[in-house]
């Protein structure tokens, strides 16, 4: 078993090929964790984490929006069709 200071066993790493020449690489970890990462691209923000039907959903936004990463989520779920 891990100590709380160490990495857990790592169980499988797959590599998801996005547009734009980008890499999302998932990897799995023993003690059920997950770890998500944005290869060769921008900085990405988190700009959402939701609990929709059973299901945990990440948004990420490019980090060059800067502020207007947050806006960019108001205007998503605000409910004008603007």
């Amino acid at each position: 078993m891990a100590v709380a200071d160490e990495r857990p066993d790592q169980v499988d790493k797959r590599d998801v090929p996005l547009s734009g020449g980008r890499t999302l690489r998932v990897t799995e970890y023993a003690n059920g964790g997950i770890r998500i990462a944005v290869k060769t691209g921008a900085p990405y923000v988190i700009t959402s984490l939701e609990y929709i039907d059973d299901e945990a959903v990440l948004k990420l936004s490019p980090g060059r929006e800067g502020s207007n990463a947050h806006r960019n989520w108001v205007r998503d779920h605000s409910g004008d069709d603007r």
